[in-house]
């Protein structure tokens, strides 16, 4: 994906773009036919990109502080009245029959340690780092229309495999399609596709 410039600001307790954010963001083809979904929109980057790309644009977020940063940063982009913003628990507030042809999450997804900060919330997915991812796939591939694409960071610091195997199992041939190396993991970026 071509590098563009969008005027974000970044709210306090929201995870800030950062290095998995652009991996994914690079990761993904968002088509102008596309019904897109992100779960998990944070600050709204990838909202952004895919709001000026793809037919039309849902985001969730359980955190009230994300959907409204989210709609913010919208705004802030002439954006605001191309997409639905909604705070919800993965796709919990998202009718069964709704369906997208490419969904996308950027999950917490490093397991539960003794340390604790003000953005576990954004970074810790369970006592093996992937619980809450396995928990959005059942529920993705609900939502998906034949065809359609899952993407989904996973890192090394965490059982990774459980969620390769959680996509297979619902139906997903899975393929990892990028990954990066940091100084003290490796995360990749799965795609799914129904």
């Amino acid at each position: 994906m071509d590098d563009e410039r969008h005027n974000i600001t970044v709210f306090p307790g929201v995870y800030p773009p950062s290095e998995d954010t652009y991996l994914l963001l690079d990761a993904i083809e968002i088509r102008p036919d596309d019904v897109f979904l992100e779960v998990g929109c944070g600050a709204g980057l990838i909202t952004l990109a895919a709001a000026k790309r793809s037919r039309s644009v849902v985001s969730v977020d359980s955190s009230f502080e994300a959907v409204h940063n989210t709609l913010e940063n919208l705004k802030r982009n002439d954006l605001y009245n191309t997409c639905h913003v909604i705070e919800s628990d993965l796709l919990c507030a998202i009718a069964p029959t709704v369906k997208f042809s490419l969904i996308i999450f950027n999950p917490p997804y490093l397991p539960q340690d003794d340390e604790h900060t003000d953005l576990d919330h954004a970074l810790v997915g369970g006592q093996t780092g992937t619980e809450l991812t396995r928990r959005f796939i059942k529920q993705a591939v609900g939502h998906l229309v034949s065809g359609g694409r899952v993407f989904v960071i996973v890192s090394n610091l965490a059982d990774a495999d459980s969620v390769r195997k959680a996509m297979s199992e619902c139906g997903l041939v899975v393929d990892a399609v990028s990954e990066k190396s940091l100084f003290f993991e490796k995360i990749q970026v799965l795609r799914g596709i129904l």
